[in-house]
């Protein structure tokens, strides 16, 4: 125990402060009885899709606020993050020289909600940073609109986080209430709650609740304040936070290219072809014959803005955006259209989503049509994951808004 509180409370802290304020290739190892910590300036380099974090090792999550602070882009999706082959996803894409540089986070089921609590969790370093944020049309259908599972929640809101955001009281009062909503709603379905769980799990301030719940409360208090000083990794987020504040880096530069756009779609659109050739939906043959041929279109279902989880999750991620003057991008994905029976159906709430982000300022590329004669063959590769062509469209986005030149 000791050895590990001279680890965490002394060794990380100073550990990370040097590896912040150097620029080196050095690797910084210091093994705890419950923690693996190697982070180091090629850790970062080397780091290009963070598909979760895990508990007690800090390596993605030092990873993201490193690039974050730094003004590297960052790019936030779900399952479209996931297509690694293709050359053209954006983390790919922007990675092929030494001096190029984003990241990606997220995989499927990483929606609003999950994003949200990572950029709170993140909060001093957003303001200044370079986000953006992919919106899929699916999220707020019927089948989807009730918002991000527990799972994917836990996966990317480990104890560190949930602690630190629990802590942080900067973090506006309506954004703070959405947040500790979340976890008295789905408070039964997570397994071990640890204090800080508790305590956020909390119905807002209520004088009947606060009087019925005042032991618990103080008890879950006194919990707090035992792991806070017998276990390092709880506050080990706001040890870092606290670290890359106070360090003065010199930003990334994110260079401009002059890139022939036109080229690279020619190019990707002749391969298209190629692996597409045994149907006329516009995807790839494998998917075709592992889930298409033979069934019928899906049907997508609307659901009021009121009654959709997923839609009032983006509204409160719009909110806590703008309340700390962050001027992130969104791209709003398209939908196959040749495999889907109704996407019109969806078009009031992406009308809706488009004017929110204008109102906002927020700068939206809007990739979404329900009219067949818009189908362009090689933007999609299946069914609602962008090819080729479809991520050269978002990289281009990208390059015009984020480039320092």
């Amino acid at each position: 125990m000791l050895f590990k509180k001279i680890g965490f409370f002394h060794l990380l802290p100073l550990t990370i402060s040097i590896v912040i304020a150097l620029v080196c290739n050095n690797v910084f190892h210091f093994p705890c009885k419950d923690i693996s910590y190697t982070f180091s300036i090629e850790t970062s380099k080397s780091t290009k899709h963070i598909e979760k974090f895990f508990t007690n090792d800090l390596t993605n999550q030092i990873a993201l606020s490193y690039n974050l602070k730094r003004r590297v882009p960052v790019l936030f999706g779900s399952s479209e993050l996931t297509s690694v082959h293709l050359n053209g996803l954006a983390f790919n894409f922007f990675n092929n020289e030494p001096n190029e540089k984003l990241i990606g986070i997220g995989t499927a089921g990483f929606q609003n909600f999950a994003i949200l609590s990572v950029l709170a969790a993140n909060k001093p370093l957003i303001k200044d940073a370079k986000l953006a944020i992919i919106l899929s049309p699916g999220w707020f259908e019927k089948q989807y609109c009730n918002g991000t599972k527990v799972s994917r929640f836990l996966d990317y809101c480990p104890p560190n986080y949930m602690y630190q955001i629990s802590q942080d009281t900067s973090i506006d009062e309506q954004t703070s209430k959405y947040l500790r909503n979340y976890i008295y709603k789905n408070y039964d379905k997570i397994s071990k709650p640890d204090a800080a769980i508790r305590f956020m799990s909390k119905k807002n301030s209520v004088l009947f609740h606060d009087i019925f719940n005042f032991p618990f409360l103080s008890l879950d208090k006194k919990e707090l304040e035992f792991q806070k000083k017998n276990d390092p990794y709880l506050i080990s987020q706001h040890i870092l936070l606290t670290s890359l504040t106070n360090s003065k880096m010199q930003p990334f530069y994110f260079k401009n290219q002059s890139i022939n756009w036109d080229s690279l779609n020619e190019m990707a659109l002749n391969d298209f072809k190629k692996i597409s050739n045994n149907n006329d939906l516009g995807i790839s043959n494998e998917y075709y014959d592992a889930w298409i041929k033979g069934k019928s279109k899906k049907v997508l279902y609307s659901v009021d803005k009121l009654n959709n989880t997923e839609y009032q999750d983006f509204l409160a991620l719009v909110h806590f955006l703008k309340v700390n003057n962050c001027k992130p991008i969104f791209i709003i994905m398209p939908l196959n259209m040749k495999t889907h029976e109704n996407l019109e159906t969806l078009q009031p709430i992406i009308n809706d989503i488009n004017l929110t982000l204008k109102q906002n300022n927020f700068k939206v590329l809007d990739m979404y049509s329900p009219n067949v004669s818009n189908f362009r063959e090689g933007l999609l590769e299946d069914v609602m994951h962008p090819y080729e062509i479809g991520w050269y469209q978002m990289d281009k986005f990208i390059l015009e808004n984020f480039h320092d030149n």
